[in-house]
């Protein structure tokens, strides 16, 4: 085995595959690479279990029955607006499933029957690809730009000096603005399955929006209690 397949991933997958027994190939080799996997065979499992949950990849089978796989991922980017990797799995070389799959916002795709070797080759290539292209991106909510390949936050021409903790919150917030992020989604993004035991992620809002929010006119940090934070500009609300 080569010493790139040999390295762990430690992430977490949603599995979406009709097939058990290619599911449990699939399951087998990522958590002996140490990745934890949740596995469903229906596009309404997926899709619920996307609203509460957190994955770094997502891979999903394109034929499925009652919401196919197109539409599932139509759903992942559009309705739910999340930019998980994705990769989706057809039936051979079928280029209509493949540009179709592409044109609804997968990233990648892979053909049957394959190695789960090769899908853990197209999974870090796809999280290669992505971590490079998030950071060429600025992000504007209201006054607030953040620029994650140079990290700096400004509002207007104001620089704010951020701990990398609370820069990885912002971070994490503008992505999913105007949408919310849950509790547990920022804890698993900055802890994984190992957050602290005492309440430090509201601590470390608070110090956010210390610096973000208390030196301006305008809010643009929410708590929304009891489902978690976002970050939102008033105006446009009133819009």
């Amino acid at each position: 085995m080569t010493k790139e397949l040999s390295e762990n991933l430690c992430l977490r997958m949603l599995l979406i595959e009709k097939d058990y027994d290619l599911a449990e190939n699939i399951m087998d080799f990522m958590e002996s690479r140490h990745c934890t996997v949740d596995f469903v065979i229906s596009g309404k499992q997926a899709i619920f279990l996307l609203k509460d949950n957190v994955y770094d990849v997502i891979v999903l089978n394109v034929n499925l029955r009652r919401m196919s796989g197109l539409e599932i991922c139509s759903n992942i980017r559009q309705i739910l607006r999340l930019r998980i990797p994705l990769i989706i799995l057809t039936n051979g070389i079928d280029m209509s499933d493949v540009l179709n799959g592409l044109r609804c916002g997968a990233d990648d795709y892979i053909a049957k029957p394959f190695k789960p070797e090769e899908l853990f080759v197209r999974i870090r290539a796809v999280l290669e690809r992505q971590k490079r292209q998030s950071f060429s991106d600025i992000f504007r909510v209201g006054d607030l730009t953040l620029n994650p390949e140079k990290g700096i936050v400004k509002r207007g021409e104001q620089n704010i000096r951020l701990s990398s903790v609370c820069f990885r919150i912002l971070l994490r917030l503008v992505e999913k603005s105007p949408g919310f992020v849950s509790r547990e989604e920022l804890e698993y993004d900055l802890w994984r399955d190992q957050p602290p035991l005492t309440n430090a992620l509201k601590a470390h809002f608070w110090t956010l929006r210390t610096r973000v929010d208390k030196p301006f006119n305008k809010q643009l940090l929410y708590t929304i209690r009891g489902r978690g934070y976002k970050i939102e500009d008033p105006e446009m609300v009133m819009l």
